[in-house]
């Protein structure tokens, strides 16, 4: 027999307050729960009215910020970034992230201290963070420091695009199809259809006449 969970909503437990019940997983309730801080979390009812967690974990972030002293360096947003769209379900970049499985390593997810240690000696202003490989996880092995605009295009060209040959990345395409990469991007902003854009072979003609 199933007992209806108990009602939380708007219940405070340190910085943390109960928003709305997400489920069960067959034992114990899952809710999600508003930090002071602004981030929102899935939580266990037994862990919020325990007070395990005493917030999202900025707290314990705020500590470390006390020790490395870079809280408010680029450096340290990238970071934060990094690890919530890998771990929050409700972050806007989730889906592209952690849904698909890509992870932080357990060092870097740890330690803000532990990335800069691997990261900072390349760091310039104005980099972001980019994996070598688009379908790894975050680590020293697959991260780079890149430009927003070369990252941009690298995450173009890894696109997953609908082909006669069936679902392939943009490069991949361009490989399969001998139509250059430029182009095929080109043609799927302005057509789309799966079958046209590779009807037409890649020509220095037909590019400058459709730019």
């Amino acid at each position: 027999m199933h007992h209806r969970a108990k009602d939380l909503t708007g219940l405070r437990s340190h910085s943390l307050t109960a928003l709305k019940y997400l489920g069960s997983d067959g034992r114990k309730s899952i809710w999600t729960v508003h930090c002071d801080c602004g981030t929102e979390k899935a939580m266990t009812a037994v862990e919020f009215l325990k007070g395990r967690e005493k917030s999202c974990g900025c707290q314990r972030y705020a500590r470390m910020h006390r020790t490395h002293g870079m809280s408010r360096h680029p450096a340290y947003a990238v970071w934060r970034s990094m690890r919530d769209r890998c771990q929050l379900p409700t972050h806007q970049a989730w889906k592209n992230y952690g849904r698909r499985g890509i992870t932080v390593c357990p060092e870097w997810d740890a330690s803000f201290k532990a990335f800069w240690r691997d990261m900072g000696p390349t760091y310039q202003s104005g980099l972001t963070i980019e994996r070598v490989d688009n379908n790894a996880g975050y680590s020293a092995a697959n991260c780079i420091w890149a430009t927003y605009k070369t990252q941009a295009r690298n995450t173009r060209r890894s696109r997953r695009i609908a082909t006669p040959w069936g679902e392939m990345t943009v490069t991949e395409a361009s490989e399969r199809s001998g139509i250059g990469v430029t182009t095929l991007l080109y043609r799927i902003d302005h057509d789309g259809n799966p079958y046209s854009i590779f009807s037409t072979p890649d020509t220095t003609t037909d590019l400058s006449s459709r730019a």
